[in-house]
């Protein structure tokens, strides 16, 4: 079979990718919003402690024994001990390099991916090209990934790279499957490296693939068996280690975030009061993130007009809102029609192998978490997305007749979501992110050729 091409569209999207996460492609050295408390956390580590800066994390702040703490993942925070040893004068404006790197690992591992799956198709190679291609064009202006590069505060420098190293994982897992000897060792350590670099990002990303990993154990070769087992499991049980251990230094607790010592007074009484966690979330968790809510339409560009939603149950979420301003059917709606085509070859039989069913169950058990999470928010909503693309790259593998019976038809839905996502989006950036920096915001405005809004303050 004949892969697609791809790459070039991959190159072209970087260099958006870059204009994207640098508002222009010359801010650069940023102090985004909290973003220099991941170089305290740093600083905190090669002095030996798991504290940080009080001022640096300030309303995030976790406080234990009368010392600030953190329960971002500590990837970001490691990333900088690199990054400020080789450039010093960086130090607290590292996050849009962060971003942009994360969002090359995002972009090219899911170029793989989508590379991959339309080789095994029955399509003909343009029509391949033209799905692939769309397929990456949507990704990055058809999901949210284009508001965590579009802000990289604390909130989503971190969401970004947990996403990055999951559809890396994904696709080492996938190539690992269909190799052997070396080939299969360097894919399966790849696999294992990645695998922790998400559980270091964020929990609930990483937790499916330690789920995963075992799967992909039990089809290993008999030759050799014990250095494929060092290769798959030895880098991901040292980050399952590091992050155990981080958690007990940080908050004396193995299971991570301590909702005792958060310095939100809302947050932490409702937590105790009502859980961080909850079933009975889900049914309004999915009507809040899949519903057909429209964006209100304005005169004035963008057109659409992106803001929060009156979201009032507080038996169940800990603020009276959602932060969702695009749902999925709108926002990714080609992305959402793939996976549920993809679900019905799962459940067909002997459409779908053991691997499959395993590694759609485990990414479904991390959306099922953030859709039982006490609060609402576009940025909660990339939890979502590793079970979407799975599902999706499961039909275009499967798809087979019917997928190049209606392949333009996805086509023409990533036309739908670039638009109405871009457009939400910068709406969102604009005039109610209140963790865009007043720069930024100025950026995006004077392209749309209004007048500068007034510099808005911080907030969580």
């Amino acid at each position: 079979m004949t892969s697609p091409r791809l790459w070039p569209v991959a190159l072209g999207l970087s260099a958006l990718i870059w204009i994207i996460a640098t508002a222009g492609g010359r801010q650069i050295f940023i102090k985004e919003v909290l973003g220099d408390a991941f170089d305290s956390q740093a600083e905190h580590f090669l002095r030996g402690n798991v504290d940080v800066d009080g001022e640096a994390i300030r309303w995030e702040a976790m406080v234990v024994d009368g010392k600030a703490r953190m329960y971002f993942g500590p990837f970001p925070a490691l990333l900088r001990i690199p990054l400020n040893l080789i450039y010093p004068a960086g130090r607290g404006a590292w996050s849009r390099i962060s971003g942009f790197l994360a969002g090359e690992i995002a972009l090219f591992a899911f170029t793989g991916l989508i590379s991959n799956a339309l080789r095994r198709s029955s399509l003909s190679v343009r029509a391949r090209n033209w799905l692939g291609a769309a397929c990456l064009i949507g990704f990055v202006f058809g999901t949210p990934l284009l508001l965590l590069l579009g802000n990289l505060s604390i909130y989503n420098e971190a969401i970004i790279w947990a996403l990055a190293w999951t559809l890396g994982a994904l696709f080492f897992a996938i190539r690992s499957r269909n190799t052997e000897g070396h080939a299969q060792t360097v894919s399966l350590t790849a696999f294992s490296f990645c695998a922790a670099g998400a559980l270091l990002s964020r929990v609930t990303f990483g937790a499916p693939l330690v789920l995963i990993a075992p799967m992909l154990a039990i089809h290993l070769p008999r030759e050799n068996r014990w250095r494929q087992f060092a290769a798959l499991f030895l880098p991901l049980g040292a980050g399952l280690g590091f992050y155990l251990l981080l958690s007990y230094a940080r908050f004396g607790s193995f299971v991570g975030v301590s909702i005792d010592h958060y310095i939100n007074p809302v947050h932490r009484e409702f937590a105790h009061k009502y859980g961080m966690f909850s079933l009975q979330r889900v049914p309004y968790g999915l009507a809040d993130y899949f519903g057909l809510r429209f964006p209100s339409l304005q005169w004035q560009a963008p057109f659409l007009k992106a803001d929060r939603n009156f979201f009032a149950h507080p038996h169940l979420y800990s603020i009276p809102f959602s932060e969702t301003y695009l749902s999925i059917p709108w926002g990714a709606s080609w992305l959402l029609a793939g996976a549920i085509l993809g679900v019905i070859y799962l459940v067909r039989r002997n459409c779908a192998d053991l691997f499959e069913h395993g590694a759609a169950v485990a990414f479904a058990l991390q959306g099922l978490g953030i859709l039982s999470f006490y609060t609402l928010s576009q940025r909660y909503s990339v939890d979502l997305y590793p079970f979407l693309i799975f599902c999706l790259l499961v039909f275009l593998r499967r798809g087979g007749v019917l997928l190049a019976r209606i392949y333009h038809v996805i086509i023409g839905l990533v036309l739908v979501s670039i638009t109405v996502n871009s457009l939400a989006t910068v709406s969102w950036l604009v005039d109610s992110d209140q963790n865009v920096r007043p720069e930024t915001r100025a950026i995006w405005t004077r392209f749309l050729g209004r007048s500068s809004p007034g510099a808005t303050s911080e907030s969580n």
